[in-house]
């Protein structure tokens, strides 16, 4: 690269780069102020106030407990309906499950069987002659089957 003497023509272009430099500078200057301007705003903006939230949350735990002795009240007053018995839950059955009554039945058909096998061992005098003939065998044999459905 060679360089080459000042000429008039150059003066104009220091004079530009200048006037570019400044604008540039003025331009910044403009930004930064503006942000500047922003975060002042904020500042006086401040945390967020909190002295009504205290106020707030008992006054919402107050209106809470009062709505749950309203409503512990009104139960206690429904369950009495018109006498002095409180009312049946719908979703409590009444008497023996299914089950509870086959396995009650089981129970009830194993203890015959037991007392019938007791009853065998020691014949009477009247039970001989009936065994003998086989009466009680076809009695106890339907006995002994049970089917749960």
């Amino acid at each position: 690269a060679r360089k080459r003497a000042p000429q008039g023509g150059d003066m104009g272009r220091e004079e530009a780069k200048a006037q570019s430099k400044e604008a540039q500078q003025a331009k910044e200057k403009a930004a930064f102020e503006k942000k500047q301007a922003q975060r002042d705003k904020q500042w006086e903006v401040g945390a967020k106030d909190t002295s009504g939230d205290a106020a707030a949350a008992a006054k919402a735990a107050e209106a809470a407990a009062r709505r749950a002795e309203r409503k512990a009240i009104e139960e206690e007053e429904g369950a009495m309906g018109k006498s002095t018995k409180p009312k049946k839950k719908d979703d409590v059955k009444k008497g023996p499950t299914k089950a509870e009554k086959a396995q009650r039945a089981l129970l009830a058909a194993q203890a015959l069987e037991k007392a019938e096998k007791a009853a065998k061992k020691t014949p009477k005098k009247d039970a001989a002659p009936a065994a003998a003939s086989g009466d009680v065998a076809s009695a106890s044999e339907g006995v002994g089957e049970l089917t749960i459905s």
